[in-house]
């Protein structure tokens, strides 16, 4: 059963989009009060009256399929490690990152990861000037 609304008005006749803002409060008008309606005055305590006051200007229905969904998630806590090598144990990481940090493509990316030069990135982005004036400290002549 496929869900069906034809919408007789146009998006453009359901009113216009309400800019709220700040401003002075202003007196349109100021009505006195009428002494003979306040003898007629009854006060009723409580009152609980419920009011809708608007038009109804438009109508939403969505009939989607379903579809499952399953949820998992993964405990990563320390990673990038060959099988053999057992990130609990200290000694082995050490022994791994030594061999490591003497391969020449490890030397290769570091050496090219120093070489970006970092003040033209961080005048991309206005909201670290607290790093832009440590790299400018770096970078001027003492």
């Amino acid at each position: 059963m496929e869900i069906v609304y034809v919408y007789i008005k146009k998006r453009s006749e359901f009113g216009k989009q309400c800019n709220f803002s700040d401003r002075q409060a202003e007196l349109n008008i100021d009505i006195p009060p009428n002494p003979e309606l306040a003898s007629q005055y009854v006060e009723r305590n409580p009152v609980d009256t419920g009011i809708q006051c608007s038009a109804s200007m438009s109508e939403h229905e969505a009939n989607t399929e379903r579809f499952e969904t399953e949820s998992c998630g993964i405990n990563h806590v320390e990673g990038g490690w060959p099988k053999d090598v057992n990130p609990l144990e200290l000694e082995q990481t050490i022994r791994f990152r030594k061999k490591v940090e003497k391969d020449e493509n490890y030397i290769n990316a570091v050496m090219q990861l120093g070489s970006v030069k970092l003040l033209p990135l961080l005048l991309l982005s206005n909201t670290s000037s607290l790093a832009l004036d440590c790299a400018q400290a770096m970078h001027s002549p003492m």
